[in-house]
């Protein structure tokens, strides 16, 4: 089975080799880390991911939730966002991009694989 291609949109570096550390030892393929919004949509067309980890809060002037939205306009990837503030991953505005699932930190491995496992079902 080809391994799925997963970006990872996280502005703390520490956290976003943590992640991809974890996914690569999975057996996910981690096409790239970028740190802003902008690099998101960017490097998310790029690559054409199956899926994309979404920090809600980025460096630039695009957070997570507005560069999830403009990526499901142009790709059929799947949207995980990731955030430690429980409030903000149960935000009207986050919903309404209709996500493909939410993880708060810290996250445990089984949490993080359940949870991309049945997004990229859904894809």
């Amino acid at each position: 089975m080809k391994s799925k291609k997963i970006l990872i949109a996280e502005d703390e570096g520490i956290a976003a080799l943590d992640l991809q550390m974890r996914l690569t030892s999975g057996g996910y393929d981690v096409v790239d880390i970028v740190s802003t919004g902008e690099n998101a949509i960017k490097e998310a067309d790029n690559h054409s991911v199956q899926l994309v980890l979404m920090d809600i809060k980025l460096k630039g002037k695009i957070d997570g939730i507005e560069a999830a939205a403009i990526i499901r306009k142009t790709s059929d990837a799947a949207i995980i966002y990731v955030s430690g503030n429980s409030d903000l991953l149960a935000s009207k505005r986050l919903l309404a991009t209709k996500p493909d699932g939410t993880l708060k930190k810290p996250i445990s491995d089984w949490e993080l694989f359940e949870v991309i496992e049945k997004a990229l079902q859904k894809h």
